[in-house]
Order: C-alpha cells, then structure tokens, then sequence
C-alpha cells in the first residue's frame, strides 16, 4: 500500500494526531526523535519527500562526539514505515510514532542502517532458503523509586523487595495497580500480551510479548518499553531495562525466541533440518554475536553460571536455563544472552546473519544437549557433548571474537561491523571514565 494512503487510513482511526515522532536506534540502543507538525508531515507523504538529517547521527557517541573515523560532511534520508505507526500511551492520540529506515536520495538503503539491514536478511532468509522467522521478546524490568535531593535524582530503590521469581507476596499486591495499569496501557497501543509475572530481581516484572516477523517484533519491543516507562512515570516511578540496577541482585535480561518456520506452510518436511542448521549457525559464532548482545562491561555480570542467564559456555540443552540457547521445540530456540542495552536490530541481524551461514554450510548442531549447566559437568561430560567454547567474559573480548569474525561480518555487513565495533569502543571509554555509582544512575536514568 502506498505509505500516503496508508496514512490517511491511520488518521481516519486516530483523528487527534497533531504531532508525528519519526524514531529510529542508535548503536548505543538511545531512542531518537524527530517531531513533525501533522499537516507538514502529511504533505511531505504526498510530495513523496523524506526529511534529511545529518549521516554523521550514526555515528555519534554518548555525549555527541564523533566516533573515531566518523565524517561530519553528508545526510541520509529519514523513511517512515507507516506500518509500525501508534498513538502514543498518555498523549490522548495526540502523538503518532513512526519507525523509520534510513535511505539516500535514490532510495536505496543507508549501509550501516541496522533497521533496513534486518530487513534485508529477512527477506534473504525467506527468497534463498524458503524459510522465514518468528521472533518473540521478553521484556524485563525493574521498578524503582527514586530518591530525591531537590530537584536531583540521587539514588534509586526498588518498589518492594519481598518478592521473587512468579511470587504474588502480600508486598506484590500493593503493586499490581500498577502492573495492571501498565497491561492496559499495552492494549491501548496495540499489544496484546501472552502472559506477565513476578520475576527474580527486587521490583522486577516481566512481560511476554506476542511473536512476529523480527523488524515488526523489534517494532513492538520499542512500543512496549516506551509505554511501560510512561506508565510508571505516571506513578512517579521510574522502569528501567537497564541490566543491574542493584549490586549483586538479579539482573535485566532481554531474551528472545526464534522459531524457523517453512515460507510454505505446505512444505515442512526439511524444516527440521534446516532449523538445527540454523541454530547451529548461531552456536558457532555466538561469541562474536556476544558483542552485540551483551553491549556493556555491566552486561557481563549475566555471564555465570547459577543466575538462569545462560552461563559461561557455548552451548544448548532442551527446557534448560542454565545454557546461552535452550531448546523449547525442534524448529524453536530461546537466545538468553541478551540484555535491554541492545540495539535489537543489530542483535537479530547479527544471529539472522550466523544462522544463513548455517544453513548454507549445512551445520550439524552440536555443543548439547546439556541437561546440566555446563560449568557443572566434568571435562570428560562436556567432550562427550563437544562443549568445548566458553563464552566471552569481557566486553573487550566478545569486541575481539567479532572482530576475528570475517565470515560473519560479510553476511551482516562490514560497514555496519566496523562501525559498531568503533561506536562500542568510545562508548566503552566514555563509561569507564566514571565511578561506578555515577555510571550506574547515568544509565538507569537512559535505559
């Protein structure tokens, strides 16, 4: 459908619109926002006529420095996706949000857009290898109350503490006007969730979002977490995905299922092949997907054994939370390394990337079944098993294990690889540079 008519199809739903939001990623997961007036942004659609912004935005560290290499001469083209357009949660449908991808003056994509490169793998996936995938996010977060001194946020506490993974405490009970006013708020914006529960982590909810093709489900991540903040702000609260909001407490996560389905749904019989091919793709370069999954040195406190986050070693096990992949059918997997700092764009094109090269390759999977975490199995178990690669433990070594990665950069794309990696390594020093309660309300208050 032409994105003009499709426009004027979402204002005859939601007549009140005054402003449009187009909003896209950066590498460092920070939502940006151009706000245009209806009528002008209605006209531009008609015109055909995209707004243009600064190609250097791609390129910017926190702080809005150059990352080294980047160029501040160029633009690039904002391009809505109407398809992904809401009202946001709390304007009174004052406010439409619109996806965007990020284009040059002929149309064609921007290299290092990791919104138009997603899409592009997808419809490899789906065009070479008669396959397409289903992609569902969880998304975890922690309530907090945050301490004031004056008009200066100087601390955070969680909303309560006598709580723990799917409990429903009489200290829970008090909440769950709040939690009932954040799943309502979903549906207002079009989500319907598959379910919602306590989680490990003091103040700690998490809400299972519906599966989808991934741009639309990264679509509906971004919605829901805006929508869940808001609705906590209007508790006076703040939500955060941010991975540890409390020195050794539980943390964040931002697991993701992914199930490899037949384009014809007609045709199944080699779809289970195909799916171990896949995943065992993922298995083999999941220490350089690492490096997008686990963005932060922060990210790294998930990597251990005993805290259900996937452990410290490559590897998978059916029902198992204790390995980075657990198996849940033959034709689906949930990916546990992953943490709301994530650029999910980048995340699943980084795996729709590792498991392409699966297929083609036609991998066996290996490095499992695990039906104990790894850590606790002898030397003589894991060989058995071929368990043999330990995660990586450190941001700069998961940055080292992509950057050796030469067959997985040229699926997903040198140019997006080298900018990532350079964008990670200036952030990385942009944080190291502060102390660590400083770094850890500077990231609660953006994530």
């Amino acid at each position: 459908m032409e994105q003009s008519t499709a426009w004027a199809n979402f204002l005859e739903e939601n007549d009140k619109v005054e402003y449009v939001w187009l909003q896209f990623l950066s590498y460092t997961s920070d939502t940006l926002v151009r706000i245009i007036p209806r009528a002008k942004f209605t006209a531009m659609l008609k015109d055909g006529e995209n707004l243009s912004m600064p190609r250097c935005i791609l390129h910017l560290l926190p702080g809005d420095r150059l990352t080294e290499g980047g160029n501040p001469a160029g633009k690039l083209l904002l391009c809505p996706d109407i398809s992904s357009a809401y009202c946001q949660a709390g304007s009174n449908g004052t406010r439409a949000v619109i996806n965007v991808c990020c284009v040059q003056d002929d149309g064609t994509s921007v290299a290092e857009c990791p919104r138009s490169n997603l899409l592009g793998l997808h419809t490899m996936l789906q065009e070479k290898m008669e396959s397409s995938l289903l992609v569902g996010f969880e998304v975890e977060v922690m309530f907090l109350k945050p301490r004031q001194e004056g008009d200066i946020t100087v601390d955070y506490e969680p909303i309560n503490t006598q709580h723990s993974f799917s409990s429903m405490t009489p200290e829970d009970r008090t909440y769950m006007h709040l939690i009932e006013a954040v799943v309502r708020a979903l549906s207002t914006v079009g989500i319907d969730l598959e379910q919602f529960h306590a989680e490990a982590g003091p103040g700690q909810w998490e809400f299972v979002l519906p599966p989808a093709e991934p741009v639309r489900a990264i679509d509906l991540l971004l919605r829901a977490r805006e929508t869940i903040m808001h609705v906590a702000q209007t508790f006076e609260l703040r939500a955060t995905v941010y991975t540890q909001p409390f020195p050794q407490k539980a943390c964040n996560g931002a697991h993701v299922h992914i199930s490899l389905n037949p384009k014809d749904k007609n045709k199944v019989e080699k779809i289970d092949q195909k799916a171990a091919s896949f995943f065992a793709g993922i298995m083999r370069h999941l220490p350089a997907i690492s490096a997008f999954t686990l963005p932060t040195d922060i990210s790294y406190a998930r990597v251990a054994s005993g805290i259900w986050s996937g452990g410290e070693y490559v590897a998978w096990g059916w029902e198992n939370k204790e390995v980075p992949i657990r198996r849940i059918a033959k034709n689906r997997f949930e990916i546990k390394m992953v943490d709301g700092l994530s650029n999910p764009y980048l995340v699943l094109g980084a795996i729709l990337s590792a498991g392409i090269i699966g297929i083609r390759q036609k991998m066996l999977l290996t490095a499992g079944p695990c039906s104990n975490a790894p850590a606790q199995l002898s030397v003589q178990e894991r060989e058995v098993l071929g368990v043999k690669d330990r995660l990586p433990a450190t941001l700069d070594a998961s940055i080292a294990a992509l950057d050796a990665d030469t067959h997985l950069q040229v699926i997903l794309g040198v140019s997006i690889v080298s900018l990532y990696i350079s964008i990670k390594r200036g952030e990385a020093e942009f944080l190291r540079a502060m102390d660590d309660d400083q770094r850890r309300l500077w990231l609660i208050a953006r994530y």
